[in-house]
């Protein structure tokens, strides 16, 4: 893993392998606080549920799957932890109707996977892009963003996590 750059408001990094992204879902799962919506977004195969993997062991759940056939799932952990997937969603107005706010205001984490479908997502959030890295094929930039302060207090502690974890792999 590679730490890139950062900025107040955004961080990016670079994960090797899955193996990476998971450590970098880890890391952020242990800075993550109640109320907290991860927005991942990013093409098919790039690490989306792998990197929710990372977030939810670090919470305390063992096994986070994939909702991307049932939408979402609901686990309980250190905090409550709801992971959705939008991908088979076909209008806004699907998004809405998960009421996925409402699981937040209840104190639950949340990541949504193929975030790009909610038009209007709560300013309360992280936003997580996946991309190919030209460093090879399982290779992946992630870019961290954040909206309000929270989040930029959570991307903060991250770096601060990521920092040593590439510490450490050196």
């Amino acid at each position: 893993m590679r730490f890139l750059r950062s900025s107040a408001d955004a961080l990016l990094i670079e994960s090797e392998n899955p193996d990476e992204s998971l450590a970098a879902g880890r890391a952020l799962g242990e800075a993550l606080p109640p109320g907290m919506l991860l927005l991942l977004t990013g093409g098919l195969g790039m690490g989306k549920t792998k990197f929710t993997q990372g977030v939810g062991a670090a919470l305390g759940i063992e096994r986070v799957k994939s909702p991307t056939f049932i939408i979402m799932n609901e686990y309980d952990g250190k905090t409550p932890f709801l992971h959705a997937d939008l991908y088979r969603l076909e209008d806004a107005g699907e998004v809405e109707e998960l009421a996925i706010e409402e699981y937040l205001d209840d104190g639950y984490a949340a990541a949504v996977e193929w975030g790009e479908r909610w038009l209007e997502p709560p300013e309360k959030r992280l936003e997580v892009e996946f991309s190919p890295s030209p460093a090879g094929e399982s290779s992946r930039i992630l870019t961290f963003r954040a909206f309000e302060p929270e989040g930029r207090a959570l991307l903060a502690e991250f770096k601060e996590k990521i920092l040593r974890l590439t510490e450490n792999v050196k």
